[in-house]
């Protein structure tokens, strides 16, 4: 004859395995929602551990926060230069095997064209041993704004980035 608290326990040990499994589920499409947003499509997605996922989206996120940090100061730069306290401003982001250069130059201060400082910026890159992948300028507001993407030639010899810097500080 069954006691009546047995058939209490077991009911209750069943909704502890049920909220178990479902916290369990839940947490599992959780990291795969994380994983969809971190690793890009084109990489496999075998073999990634739960640690690696979580390690990979910490330094995504610190990636993320120090690229906000550095347009924050670029901002900052760019409103400096729009109410003529500066009339040049040039910045050169080593990103591992890729560099980012980025000029604003006052408008008003530019001796020729900005397609011809586009030019020799590019020049020097290439120079330097980079190779230009994409490279780009609008002007607004009275500033002109360069912005220059490159990667090494050869990843073992990466990019001399103080040469670079140093020869495209001579243009300003």
């Amino acid at each position: 004859m069954p006691r009546g608290g047995s058939s209490s326990v077991s009911v209750a040990g069943r909704e502890r395995k049920d909220v178990e499994k479902n916290r369990r589920i839940r947490m599992k499409n959780l990291f795969l929602h994380l994983e969809s947003l971190i690793i890009p499509p084109n990489h496999s997605k075998k073999g990634v551990s739960i640690n690696d996922l979580v390690d990979h989206a910490t330094s995504y996120i610190k990636q993320k926060q120090e690229k906000v940090e550095g347009m924050k100061k670029m901002k900052e730069k760019l409103q400096l230069c729009n109410e003529g306290s500066h009339k040049n401003i040039i910045e050169v982001r080593d990103v591992g095997f890729a560099l980012e250069v980025v000029s604003m130059t006052n408008s008003l201060s530019l001796n020729g064209s900005s397609l011809q400082l586009l030019g020799s910026i590019i020049n020097i890159m290439k120079e330097e041993g980079a190779e230009v992948v994409s490279a780009s300028f609008h002007n607004a507001g009275g500033v002109t704004h360069h912005t220059v993407h490159s990667q090494a030639y050869c990843s073992r010899v990466g990019i001399e980035t103080d040469r670079i810097c140093e020869r495209l500080k001579e243009l300003y």
